[in-house]
């Protein structure tokens, strides 16, 4: 627990949420906005030591952050993840995670395939404020948004991720970039989603999820991008 100073924290996260209010103001209906003005940031971040939880909890707008998630953790590995957390202390790799807890308590539904587009916008504010964020946090997730977004959607709407629900970014997708666009991204959601069927959400260690996410792979949503790209072509 020692290792982990809140008032820094919260000191962090209260900069990185007036860069949202600064960048996405406009995307961001009243709710939201009540809810940045409402937070009590003294309630925002809980210490825990948990084998039964898993490292982050969010539960009525409280991050429980483990402190055992380096426990048992063994680093004579190729893992990305692991090679990441080696030389980081539990307070570093929590403070670079802030940009993402700050991103979900306003994006509504959180799913993987949205994991993804936050990472790409978490990536580029860390360019114009040197915040510092994880370099690997859901690096597979990203790597299917980078795709989408060089190949089919050149002008990614990033406001989708303000939308509450797959059903709400559909429709807005159909609107704004047409039926078959908004079909595939329902599609490539299902599927992502689909990945992780077998995985324990509400009990699981660190370790746990690092060997499980190193044998997910999105090479047949990678391949999905690339037909409906060679379709459009012919």
């Amino acid at each position: 627990m020692k290792d982990i100073d809140l008032s820094s924290m919260i000191n962090l996260t209260k900069e990185v949420l007036e860069i949202i209010k600064k960048e996405y103001a406009l995307f961001l209906n009243q709710e939201k906005k009540d809810l940045l003005n409402s937070l009590d940031f003294n309630k925002l971040y809980k210490l825990i030591n948990s084998q039964e939880l898993p490292p982050v909890y969010l539960n009525n707008l409280t991050y429980y952050l483990n402190t055992n998630i380096k426990d048992n953790l063994d680093y004579n590995s190729s893992s990305i993840y692991l090679n990441y957390l080696k030389d980081k202390s539990i307070l570093e790799i929590y403070e670079e995670l802030i940009p993402l807890f700050c991103f979900i308590l306003l994006v509504g539904d959180v799913n993987f395939l949205k994991l993804g587009l936050i990472e790409q916008e978490i990536r580029k504010l860390s360019t114009i404020y040197n915040l510092k964020i994880s370099s690997v946090n859901n690096y597979k997730e990203l790597e299917v948004v980078d795709l989408l977004k060089q190949t089919i959607l050149e002008d990614l709407p990033f406001n989708i991720i303000f939308l509450d629900s797959d059903v709400e970014i559909f429709n807005y997708l159909a609107e704004e970039k047409g039926i078959e666009v908004a079909k595939l991204y329902y599609e490539i959601s299902k599927k992502m989603k689909a990945k992780f069927k077998n995985f324990s959400k509400n009990n699981f260690n660190l370790l746990d999820f690092i060997k499980y996410y190193e044998n997910v792979s999105y090479e047949d949503i990678l391949d999905l991008i690339y037909d409906f790209v060679n379709q459009k072509i012919k």
